[in-house]
């Protein structure tokens, strides 16, 4: 509170020539003076009016000491300073008074100047004490203020930061939008499943528990999980058969082109040998002909499907190899180059080695652009969990090849969310939905020899984590 003159004083004393004197004298000097004839009156004044500084004697027959009243005052208006006056000093009283809330003490008889100065010092500690609290009310509004913008500007990082997150999903389903969804879905069963070991009491996981800020780095590491996708070529990402497009039809026209190649060469041959034309022996012939380039073609388009290749079909294989049409330059060519010939024989899924290896690298690819990402201390395990979900308990996982007690436990979480929803999804063009029954038998079995977490699938079992995206499917019961 400013000190504005007239400054407000309160003289509190019995003796009436005392009071009134210095009420006098304070009023000349400026200063807004009033008396009080004791402790009651005093505290009523007080109660309806602030005092700066107050003066009272210390004995007053009949009512309140001039202590007591400085205690009752203190209880109405802290800010208020007390001076006492007393004629009977001495250093212990003044200790004592000074102990119990006066804020000077002031000997009778005294000169006017002893009160004047006395009133100077009062006020002068009265005005810094209220500059410091003008300060530090000054200071939390500043701090205050400041609080709220750093708030904000942390809600504002939050949602630039949730916005790149979902356009670097939008980023990744753009390149393959086969799995369109499938970062968001895992996404959802990893959070839900690190949920659940929250929940579990007992166990290998009854101790872990996963606070608000962990679930959300599990969340993004999820989100993020494939979005090293973008560095793989879009053949291969996306690649459905062992052959396709342009590739898959040169080799049917080749086969086609033979036929007639044959059909040619019997023709001729026969002309060389004076036979005349027989209509109903060309189209034996042709028929003959067409019926061996059909069971090529056949051939051919099963071998070239993802699912796992027979072993009477990959034994006729052998038989294409040796197979040969006539270049548009004369010379003969081999049918199905070797590479093509090597990708017919892949035992199972559409992808060489090679192209296996490229596919798996997104995981490398992942870590490294996560890595880059200055995360806060508490989301920075985020590249590590999310480089180590396609690693297995045996080791057999990639890239690193990690054991067990080496792989996160987000991770191993992650890890059974992403083979399930992959097992689930029903927009992949290399394989076919799997039931959500049989997907929940694979992961057993998968945990059974030492690929997945025994007491992660337990719990997302129990748990039933695998509704949170099924939706319309059928789930057990």
């Amino acid at each position: 509170m400013p000190l504005n003159p007239p400054i407000s004083i309160l003289i509190v004393d019995d003796e009436a020539d005392l009071r009134n004197l210095l009420v006098e004298a304070l009023q000349d000097q400026g200063y807004a003076a009033e008396g009080a004839d004791g402790g009651a009156s005093a505290l009523a004044m007080v109660r309806s009016k602030h005092y700066p500084v107050i003066f009272t004697d210390l004995n007053m027959p009949g009512g309140l000491s001039g202590l007591e009243l400085l205690r009752a005052i203190h209880d109405e208006d802290p800010r208020t300073l007390g001076i006492l006056m007393t004629g009977y000093a001495t250093t212990e009283s003044a200790i004592q008074a000074l102990k119990r809330g006066a804020y000077d003490f002031i000997q009778k008889p005294f000169k006017l100047a002893e009160i004047e100065a006395g009133l100077e010092r009062a006020l002068e500690h009265y005005r810094l004490i209220r500059e410091n609290e003008e300060y530090q009310q000054n200071l939390e509004r500043m701090v205050e203020a400041r609080t709220q913008e750093i708030l904000g500007l942390k809600n504002d990082i939050e949602r630039l930061f949730e916005g790149f997150v979902n356009a670097s999903v939008t980023a990744i389903e753009s390149r393959d939008p086969s799995t369109s969804g499938h970062s968001s879905r895992v996404a959802d069963l990893t959070v839900g499943l690190a949920e659940a070991v929250n929940q579990t009491p007992n166990g290998r996981f009854g101790s872990l528990f996963f606070n608000p800020l962990q679930l959300r780095e599990i969340r993004y590491a999820s989100l993020l999980h494939d979005f090293g996708k973008v560095g793989v070529r879009e053949q291969v990402l996306v690649k459905a058969k062992k052959i396709e497009g342009e590739r898959l039809e040169s080799i049917y026209q080749r086969l086609h082109q033979r036929t007639l190649e044959a059909m040619r060469e019997n023709m001729l041959d026969a002309w060389g040998k004076g036979q005349v034309f027989d209509h109903d022996l060309v189209a034996r012939l042709l028929g003959q002909q067409e019926e061996e380039t059909s069971r090529l073609m056949e051939l051919v388009r099963r071998s070239n499907e993802p699912t796992v290749l027979p072993q009477e079909v990959a034994l006729e294989l052998n038989q294409l190899g040796d197979l040969t049409y006539q270049h548009w330059s004369g010379e003969p060519r081999t049918l199905i180059d070797q590479r093509d010939l090597e990708l017919l024989r892949i035992p199972k899924g559409s992808l060489s080695e090679a192209e296996r290896d490229e596919i798996q690298n997104h995981v490398t690819y992942t870590y490294r652009f996560l890595s880059q990402i200055p995360w806060t201390s508490e989301l920075a395990g985020v590249p590590e969990i999310a480089w180590a979900h396609h690693e297995r308990l045996n080791g057999k996982g990639y890239p690193r090849q990690l054991k067990e007690e080496d792989i996160p436990v987000q991770s191993k979480l992650m890890a059974v969310s992403d083979v399930y929803d992959a097992l689930t999804a029903a927009d992949r063009p290399y394989k076919a939905a799997v039931s959500v029954e049989r997907s929940l038998q694979i992961l057993e079995q998968e945990a059974k020899i030492n690929l997945l977490d025994t007491e992660v699938l337990r719990i997302f079992m129990e748990a039933r984590i695998y509704e949170k995206t099924t939706g319309h499917l059928q789930v057990p019961r």
